[in-house]
Order: C-alpha cells, then structure tokens, then sequence
C-alpha cells in the first residue's frame, strides 16, 4: 500500500510539475520577455496566485475529474495511478514527438479508460459537457480577446502622456498574468489532483495545496526557456494584444471553472492569440488551429487506450 501511496503521489506531481514548466509561460511569459518581471519575480507571482487560485477554486473541477466522469467508488488509488500514467505517458511521447497536446484532455481520456476498464457506468453526459468545453473556450477567449483589444486599443489612442501609457503596459502584464496564474490553480491544478480527490486520497483543499506546490516548483526548476520563447513570441503582437489574449484566455477558463469543467488553458490562449490577430488584420496560421482540432479529438482516445493497456499489464502482473 506504500508503494501504491508514493507511485499515486510521484504520479500526480509529475503531471502538474509538466504544466508548470510549461503552461506557466503562458501566464508570465510577455510580463518576462518585455523586462517587466524578473524570471524569480514572475513564478513567485505565479506561485502565489496558484495556490490562492486552487485553496479557493479548485474543488470544483477536481469534483468533476474525481467524481463526474467515473461514479464515486469506482475510481480507488490504483485506478487513480493508472489514470494519472496514461495521461503522463502520452504527453510524454507527444512532447518527445513535439506534438501539442492537452494535459487537460489526456488526463479526462486516462480517467474514461480506467472506467471502462473496470466496467464503471462511465457518465457520458458529463464527457459530453467537458468536451463541449473545449471547443467552447478557444472560442470565448476568442471573442472577449477581440472586445479586450478595441477596448484598450482606444484607450491607448486617447492618452498623450508615454509614461502613463507605459504604466498602463506593464500594469495589464502583471494584471493579465496574475490572473491567468489564478486559473491555472482552478482549473489545471485540479486536473492534475482530481484522481486523488475522486479516490478519496486527499481532500480538495489538500489535493489543491499539492498541485499547486508542484506545479510552482515546475514553474520555477525548468520553464526558463519556455517563458523567455512564449514572451518574444506573443510581445510581437504588442503589450494591449498580448493582455487582451491573455484576459480572453483567463475568462474563458474562469467560466469552464464556474461550471466546474475542465479546460485547456494553452488551447484558450490560442484562441486568444488568434483572436487578436484577426483584429488586427493579421492573417492565421491554420496549422495552430489544426493542432488544437486534433488534440480535441486524439489525446482522449489515445489516454482512453493507453489506460486500457495499463490496466491491462497491471491486471497480469497481479497488481489490479
């Protein structure tokens, strides 16, 4: 049981120190890359905003990970750690690949294939609405993306004052960041501890403190170069639309986490990003766009199967 206990544990950080290695640039990475925040001072923030953001927030989605999906009784510790694997492992080989893929929707696909594993009454209904989330949120970041960018695109026009304007930047930097940082702790966090809340391992509180620790420290050990690439990237789109992508990002997430639905953050950025980018007239790449298609659709399945073959190897080998 102990080893079971430390593989749950071990499992569950892993997942949620990927996203803070990763996704974190997408909260901080503009305020970094302009030299608005230091590197240290940009994952204290995000540290502090997660955390907040998972104590406060999170039990919602860790309710429908844990519980929505696969019935209450189901879903015990080894179900949990094969879920949480298959997730780790398909992201994983998406990222050795260099594939874009959903540690949201891989960790919703590991969930469904233990249930149907174990023959639960996997709760479709439920799947459906998750599903409908995210094609729901690149479009919502989308669309309040556009409204965020003409807002401060006029206010920007109508002040004369270049210091004013210059506090205002870094200002929706911070602000936009800080918020984002918030939703990963609503949203992301809890699908990383989800399993865990749903086995009936740790309490929501407890499961958020968890998430939100690792993927802090995943933030600060090893999302450097991510930050620094994400921030040179969006700052091209200049400081109102990066925030406006940012904001529209955030909103989209903050409404899938009123519904207790988890979502893709990275995705709704993307919507966002090409949000503001229709705005202002610029063209979009339509490979983004095919990635995040693809991802609706091939990171579930594929976390579905691999956790059916983790089960079933965990079946031969007594474990299960």
């Amino acid at each position: 049981m102990d080893g079971l206990v430390i593989a749950a544990v071990a499992v569950a950080f892993y997942i949620a120190w990927n996203i803070g290695s990763n996704d974190s640039a997408n909260a901080m990475g503009t305020a970094v890359g302009a030299g608005i925040l230091s590197f240290r001072q940009a994952t204290l923030t995000i540290a502090i905003f997660v955390v907040i953001g998972a104590y406060l927030k999170g039990y919602k989605v860790m309710k429908t990970v844990g519980k929505g999906i696969v019935p209450e009784g189901y879903l015990t510790l080894e179900m949990a750690v094969i879920a949480l694997l298959a997730a780790g492992v398909w992201v994983t080989i998406a990222t050795v690949k260099g594939l874009s893929v959903s540690t949201t929707q891989a960790i919703v696909g590991g969930v469904v294939g233990v249930g149907l594993a174990v023959g639960a009454p996997v709760n479709w209904q439920t799947f459906g609405k998750i599903a409908a989330a995210w094609v729901l949120s690149p479009i919502i970041a989308g669309i309040f993306a556009v409204v965020l960018y003409r807002f401060y695109s006029w206010v920007i026009s109508s002040l004369r004052s270049l210091s004013t304007i210059e506090t205002l930047y870094k200002a929706l930097a911070i602000l936009g960041g800080s918020y984002m940082a918030f939703n990963f702790g609503t949203n992301e966090v809890a699908n990383a501890s989800g399993p865990l809340v749903g086995a009936g391992f740790m309490e929501p509180k407890v499961a958020g403190i968890f998430g939100a620790i690792a993927l802090s420290m995943g933030a600060l050990t090893f999302s450097y170069a991510v930050m620094y690439t994400v921030g040179k990237k969006i700052t091209v789109l200049g400081p109102v639309s990066a925030f406006a992508a940012q904001f529209g990002s955030a909103i989209a997430v903050s409404i899938a986490n009123f519904f207790g639905l988890p979502v893709s953050s990275s995705q709704s950025i993307v919507g966002g990003v090409v949000g503001v980018g229709l705005a202002a007239g610029e063209s979009v790449e339509k490979s983004v766009i095919r990635d995040v298609v693809i991802g609706w659709v091939a990171t579930p399945l594929t976390a579905i199967g691999i956790a059916l073959v983790i089960f079933k190897l965990f079946s031969v080998a007594g474990l299960v």
